[in-house]
């Protein structure tokens, strides 16, 4: 399917939720916050590289409940979230 909208998206042809972990989703927002300075460059974290490995390691010590495979994919939506965030302020 194709289509900008979210609820569209993650439907599937049936209309049903195709994602799920939908725990994920509920703390996706508190995660990011946790996470996004991490991933700043005016931070200086991620130039120094392993970032991916150090974001991974502060989610689980922040939801040591979650995981590893939730903390992974976590951890790379939340990157690909501040991409898209950061490449919409910056314009």
């Amino acid at each position: 399917m194709t289509g900008s909208n979210d609820e569209v998206a993650v439907a599937g042809r049936d209309g049903t939720e195709r994602r799920t972990r939908s725990q994920l989703r509920d703390i996706f927002e508190q995660a990011y916050t946790v996470a996004a300075p991490l991933l700043d460059p005016k931070q200086g974290l991620s130039a120094g590289g392993g970032s991916a490995h150090f974001l991974r390691v502060v989610l689980h010590d922040n939801f040591p409940k979650l995981q590893q495979q939730d903390i992974s994919i976590l951890s790379v939506s939340i990157e690909r979230v501040f991409r898209e965030r950061n490449k919409v302020a910056s314009h």
